[in-house]
């Protein structure tokens, strides 16, 4: 029995696939298909004719297809811009650019000085609450449950964006371009709070089990939250 759960599930989603592409074949062209390859789980975005942005509540349960609707309006695929103004020990300004939302990637750069010299660990984190400083802006942002790691791996956190290197003046010049970052539906990042550390990040590889959940980054030297520009 567990064999047949095991090959029915992936079977029903590329199933539902097969329909989706299909009716996204259809001469009327209302709706348009979008495949992110390098997302996890697999990530199904479908431009609907009419509606809002919407989600399968059921996506965080499943390893194998993330459906999103998201709608067909001509705004849907224009570039979206954020900034955000890191303040604290190290203080800077970021800027980030998805050029093809949904689905394309996000580059984020900027110059954050005063920090020591060396490696930081650089994340996003899942609130942008700062009332407490940046110790309020809660863990790193992982809505799909998974361990910390390197954002050249799948198995991450969508908030671990690795390290920057602060020169011998303090100085770290920003220039990340990731694929899981996104601006637009129910997994972006607005609002959220970029967090630099005051060590460097392990990524996932320190052999205990705070790595596999921050890194071992340290403390917390600058945050801003994510903000429309």
């Amino acid at each position: 029995m567990e064999k047949r759960e095991e090959l029915f599930t992936p079977l029903l989603a590329w199933a539902l696939l097969g329909l989706v592409v299909g009716a996204a074949a259809e001469p009327a062209g209302r709706h348009v298909v979008y495949l992110s390859q390098n997302n996890y789980p697999s990530l199904l975005y479908i431009n609907a004719a009419h509606g809002t942005t919407a989600m399968d509540s059921r996506a965080d349960t499943s390893d194998i297809i993330q459906l999103i609707l998201h709608p067909s309006n001509p705004e849907a695929k224009q570039t979206r811009r954020a900034a955000v103004v890191l303040t604290g020990e190290a203080q800077g300004t970021l800027t980030l650019t998805q050029n093809n939302p949904p689905v394309g990637a996000t580059v984020i750069e900027g110059v954050i000085s005063n920090l020591t010299p060396g490696l930081h660990g650089f994340h996003i984190h899942q609130l942008g609450d700062l009332t407490g400083g940046c110790k309020s802006a809660g863990g790193h942002y992982n809505p799909y449950m998974r361990p910390h790691g390197s954002p050249e791996h799948g198995e991450r956190h969508v908030g671990d964006l690795g390290n920057i290197l602060a020169d011998a003046t303090g100085q770290a010049v920003v220039n990340i371009t990731d694929p899981l970052v996104t601006l637009v539906g129910p997994r972006t990042v607005l609002g959220r709070a970029v967090v630099v550390h005051a060590g460097e990040d392990d990524l996932g590889r320190g052999g205990n089990e705070e790595s596999l959940k921050t890194g071992n980054a340290g403390g917390r030297v600058a945050c801003g939250v994510i903000g429309h520009a």
